[in-house]
């Protein structure tokens, strides 16, 4: 299950496999639980009885999700860093059951989460195979690798788990056990979505990001074939044809992409789809090829404008790049959406300002600003690690912190982010083209411009 805590009305954005998801509140949509139902299918392709409770999208408060739960003798709660709290509290009250927390926060502070007693065993890591044998073994753990226990008082760590190298052996995620109706995104209003991976990991080594936690700067990668497969199962099961290719960096491999896309192509599903992207590893011919296949959005994570926060937080890219991946992809007739930060090392009220200027002048389809967050698994978490009370991550959801990692105040990177969202959506350009979008099409409109007002009141409250 996903966390829950008591008052909670948000949707966390959290993942057991995608470990770039930590925790933040969401602002473009809600996220299937897709690392969950990798699990659920591994586990019931073993006969085992397990269930997905996702609580807020399934409108159940803090009570009706420990009575739910309370049904079960494992419960595995995928840990979020912006509620942990919440979680620590549910599981306290499920004490004669077996308590599991797997994901990106359980992983980095499994020790200190068990010498606390939140918890009996944690998962760390890519955690299909680790809860299998967790499972089948509740009694002897010992030779089960990648997972954390208690034993004689003592907190246990077995090996790591080698990283699943064909990822074409796991089944589909087990999409029956969620409401697939529940999940959407704010580039597809009104109409369900489902996330595929095509590959987990990534090679580059940018700071903010927890994925060299799980995947250690590898990539392993699914094949073209299974991937189209899935997706037609989707098309065919779900009747879902809004798909979020979720890869940590989807635009890796011309050759690898031009195929997959060339397989949709040839399916003929009439899907739709938009994916994550680097502005140095895109290509015209691959997104020529993206476009051809359905591809209607290209999300760039550009951060800053700062060339020395980009040094610091070794994204490594350059202004000639952005600009060039936005111009092409534009010109192609693909929307572009973009994310930026504001507080990393390095960062000033300058270059922050900077960066909201930028923004201004790629001018996206959609801008999204964010606080830096020093999650646990992060590089940089380890570097300040020891400045703050690491039970303390509920103030940290991308939008609102009480913690500054660079020069400018925790209060002043609050106020630049909501002047950057203003002076951005505040434009009289924006709203012509906003205009222009919901007349193209108006079944949609009021579904628009309700997810627009509760993105602002996310933003501004």
């Amino acid at each position: 299950m996903n966390p829950i805590e008591e008052g909670q009305d948000y949707v966390v954005d959290v993942d057991p496999v995608i470990s770039r998801h930590t925790g933040g509140k969401t602002k473009i949509g809600i996220f299937p639980p897709l690392g969950m139902t990798y699990v659920a299918a591994l586990l019931r392709q073993h006969k085992m009885t397990v269930k997905i409770l996702d609580p807020v999208p399934a409108g159940y408060n803090f009570e009706q999700a420990l009575k739910y739960a309370s049904n079960f003798d494992v419960i595995v709660i995928t840990l979020a860093a912006s509620n942990a709290q919440g979680a620590y509290r549910f599981f306290s009250y499920l004490r004669d059951k077996v308590r599991i927390f797997m994901g990106t926060h359980a992983t980095a502070l499994a020790d200190s989460i068990l010498e606390k007693g939140y918890c009996d065993i944690i998962i760390r890591g890519e955690p299909e195979y680790t809860t299998l044998e967790t499972v089948k073994n509740l009694h002897n753990l010992k030779g089960v690798l990648g997972v954390s226990y208690k034993s004689g008082g003592k907190t246990v760590s077995n090996k790591d788990r080698p990283l699943i190298e064909n990822l074409d052996d796991l089944p589909f995620p087990a999409r029956d056990l969620t409401d697939n109706m529940k999940y959407h995104i704010v580039s597809f209003p009104g109409k369900p979505v489902a996330m595929v991976l095509t590959s987990r990991g990534c090679p580059f080594e940018c700071t903010f990001c927890a994925t060299h936690l799980f995947y250690k700067r590898k990539r392993n990668i699914r094949s073209p074939e299974k991937v189209v497969q899935e997706v037609e199962e989707i098309v065919r099961d779900y009747g879902i044809t809004h798909i979020f290719f979720i890869d940590d960096t989807f635009t890796i491999g011309e050759k690898r992409i031009i195929r997959l896309c060339e397989l949709l192509e040839t399916k003929n599903l009439k899907i739709e789809w938009i994916c994550l992207g680097r502005v140095d590893t895109v290509t015209e011919p691959m997104l020529r090829e993206m476009k051809k296949a359905g591809c209607k959005e290209v999300i760039y994570g550009i951060e800053s404008a700062s060339p020395t926060v980009l040094a610091k937080t070794k994204k490594n890219i350059t202004r000639e790049q952005m600009e060039m991946a936005v111009r092409i992809t534009r010109e192609l007739g693909i929307r572009v959406s973009l994310f930026f930060m504001f507080g990393n090392p390095g960062d000033t009220l300058e270059s922050i300002r900077e960066t909201s200027r930028l923004a201004r002048k790629l001018n996206p389809n959609f801008a999204s600003f964010n606080i830096a967050t020093p999650d646990p698994g992060t590089p940089i978490f380890e570097t300040i690690k020891d400045r703050f009370d690491i039970d303390t991550f509920e103030t940290f959801d991308r939008l609102n912190t009480n913690f500054s990692m660079c020069e400018v105040s925790a209060p002043q990177l609050r106020r630049e982010l909501v002047k950057a969202y203003l002076l951005y959506y505040g434009r009289p350009i924006y709203w012509f083209n906003l205009l222009r979008y919901l007349v193209s099409d108006p079944l949609n409109a009021p579904t628009m411009i309700r997810l627009f007002y509760r993105q602002a009141m996310s933003v501004l409250t």
